[in-house]
């Protein structure tokens, strides 16, 4: 098996599925996107309870700013379309205080970004991807919102049917 240094942690990883990818999407928050390696957290692991069991995943990436979850990101190796439904699902439930504002879906070509709690595209393209200076002055103009609880369960169910079909983690 083939192995890359992570870019964020320097640590060597198995070179599977999207992991270039995400090097290159790691290396853009940073050189071009003005994050630091400390605002990014790799497979971000978290459960959620779903009919009373508990399901344990990971997201690729989550970007934290002033202690507050402000965008959760997916890699993808193919079609990034194929992944919107999960990230945004995955974005709404990942914190149970808020919503986390931002959803991202990339495969460090193209990206899609979405407003979580609407589920409609803000933008298409790596510029689209906020900067850690668009995160900042967000947290100062916006409040963070709580994600209906009467849609919750439908979208534990969601992200759980798309995280399913990732492979090689």
């Amino acid at each position: 098996m083939e192995y890359i240094k992570d870019y964020i942690t320097g640590v060597e990883i198995p070179n599977q599925g999207p992991e270039e990818n995400r090097q290159l999407m790691e290396k853009f928050l940073i050189d071009f996107k003005g994050f630091k390696k400390e605002d990014i957290y790799i497979d971000h692991c978290f459960e959620i309870e779903i009919e009373d069991s508990l399901y344990k995943t990971k997201l690729d990436l989550v970007i934290k700013i002033q202690d507050k979850i402000l965008a959760a990101v997916k890699v993808a190796a193919g079609s990034i379309s194929s992944w919107e439904r999960e990230i945004i699902a995955g974005a709404r439930i990942l914190v149970k205080e808020y919503q986390i504002p931002f959803a991202i879906v990339t495969d460090s070509k193209e990206a899609y970004v979405f407003n979580t709690m609407s589920g409609k595209r803000l933008g298409t393209g790596l510029n689209a991807i906020p900067s850690r200076t668009d995160f900042e002055n967000y947290l100062k103009e916006k409040s963070l919102e709580k994600f209906p609880p009467e849609k919750l369960e439908r979208q534990k169910m969601v992200f759980r049917t798309y995280d399913t079909l990732n492979i090689n983690r």
